[in-house]
């Protein structure tokens, strides 16, 4: 028997089976024999060859369009009911048809988790959440223990995995997300038993032996909570407070495949990205913003190979990212969920802030509309600094070059400057004096080219602020040893 690719999905909230079905699809239905033991529907839809977009482009340049440039695609959905639960099969492009809020998030995830064999993983896909979401795929040449991936479990959010099951009862590989995706070799009859499996692996806890670290975020279902935490994200988008929150594509996708982004309420725009403050921006009003409007306005997404056609992928509740506190406990909204981050791991990051130094530099204000570089000149030329301000300089292996820092005191301390807007800003700012002071640490070339800049800037000033400190700065050829470095960021 050949082996058959399944992806499934757990489904919720679906009484009748058109009820998982997108509003906004209507694809053909087809019965399901009497016979077959499956109690469920089948949806299928297929669109006719058709040149994709950039035929027309091309065909400028030729004498003659090739007949064979088309395309076309199919499209088909199984939706079935097993031991009380009720399961979705998608095969092509089906999961278009399903409604996002119907998909239990994690499902294939758990089950994966819960059935791998922990030494004999081959692929690990995490999330960072911090100002931005980092997604990675760290793939094995051949199967190996999950630390070969070398996960943080005090920083990386588990977000799919694939290896070799304990046993053979789903198959030879298993793939998890929101999906669970088989590789087995299986007739349409034994779905029944297969997904009750499924089912079982689900509900089990086995994971908790090898990836208990998955736990750091505590999925929170107390709905008291959820509606003081949901109340605290709607009060901040109808003032367009966006400090603590932004939109974030919650799958991995092909940029290269993307056509345009659109977001239903928002005056029909198109977006290269998904970003929240244009999204609040292009409302009429946020007054009418609710929990209920965030969970059914539609995230849709065009491919290059058809941008006339959009897919609902998410809602928009969906694709927030925000940070909230209550009760002294910090909560994160991650893909329509919201979790309880680990005590121990908010004391570790609040512990690991409270040994940063207070600097004893004093910069005067910012003057009102007055832009970043500006104000870098201005506290330059008053206080005696150099100003590098966009001077960039590329650390060795490195693709892009980077501004050491903006301003340089006498004292040989490094100032990093940025406008005060939201929260990825401040980030933004602590990953640029990072990434600036381990350059300097470990890359002498790097020292010598920040040197060359220092010396072309620092021309201009007095004979007493050079020898003071820049001096010292420029004639100075050992490297740095990383725990007596005296610069201050």
């Amino acid at each position: 028997m050949a082996l058959n690719r399944l992806t499934v999905f757990l489904l919720k909230d679906v009484e009748q089976f058109s009820d998982a079905l997108a509003d906004e699809k209507d694809p053909d239905r087809v019965e399901l024999d009497q016979e077959s033991g499956l109690e469920g529907e089948f949806w299928w839809s297929a669109r006719a060859p058709s040149a994709p977009p950039w035929v027309e482009f091309i065909g400028e340049v030729l004498s003659e369009t090739p007949d064979g440039l088309r395309s076309s695609s199919a499209s088909g959905l199984l939706i079935v009911r097993v031991a009380g639960s009720v399961f979705a099969l998608t095969f092509g492009y089906g999961r278009s048809f399903l409604r996002p809020e119907t998909i239990v998030r994690g499902f294939g995830l758990k089950v994966a988790l819960n059935r791998i064999d922990s030494q004999q993983m081959r692929s690990i896909d995490t999330k960072a959440y911090e100002d931005l979401v980092v997604a990675k795929t760290t793939q094995a040449s051949k199967s190996t223990e999950v630390r070969t991936f070398g996960i943080e479990p005090m920083r990386d959010i588990l977000r799919a995995v694939t290896g070799e099951p304990r046993t053979q009862e789903l198959g030879n590989r298993l793939s998890g997300a929101d999906a669970l995706v088989l590789n087995i070799a299986v007739e349409p009859s034994d779905l029944p038993a297969l997904l009750e499996k499924a089912l079982e692996a689900y509900n089990d806890d086995e994971y908790k032996k090898d990836f208990e670290w998955v736990d750091h975020l505590a999925l929170v279902t107390d709905p008291a909570i959820i509606e003081v935490l949901d109340g605290k994200l709607v009060t901040a988008l109808k003032v367009k407070d966006t400090s603590v929150t932004h939109l974030a594509i919650p799958d991995a996708i092909e940029w290269e495949d993307i056509h345009a982004f659109k977001i239903r309420g928002a005056r029909n725009n198109e977006y290269d990205d998904l970003d929240l403050d244009d999204y609040l921006d292009d409302l009429k009003t946020t007054d009418d913003l609710t929990i209920e409007l965030l969970k059914s306005r539609g995230v849709l997404i065009s491919f290059a190979r058809s941008s006339e056609d959009w897919d609902q992928k998410w809602t928009l509740y969906h694709c927030l990212v925000s940070e909230q506190r209550y009760n002294g406990d910090l909560f994160a909204l991650i893909e329509g969920r919201w979790f309880s981050i680990s005590k121990g791991l908010v004391d570790d990051v609040d512990a690991a802030v409270g040994q940063i130094g207070a600097s004893g530099l004093s910069l005067p204000a910012a003057m009102t509309g007055e832009k970043e570089g500006e104000y870098n000149e201005r506290v330059s030329a008053s206080m005696g600094f150099v100003s590098l301000d966009t001077k960039l300089v590329r650390p060795a292996g490195a693709t892009s070059g980077i501004e050491f820092c903006d301003m340089l005191a006498p004292n040989r301390t490094f100032v990093h400057v940025k406008r005060k807007s939201r929260s990825s800003t401040l980030s933004h700012l602590f990953a640029q004096g990072l990434v600036s002071i381990n350059a300097m640490i470990g890359d002498g070339a790097f020292r010598e080219k920040v040197r060359g800049i220092i010396g072309e800037q620092s021309k201009g000033l007095s004979h007493q602020s050079l020898t003071i400190g820049f001096q010292l700065f420029l004639e100075a050829r050992r490297p740095f040893p990383g725990r007596t470095i005296p610069w201050r960021t």
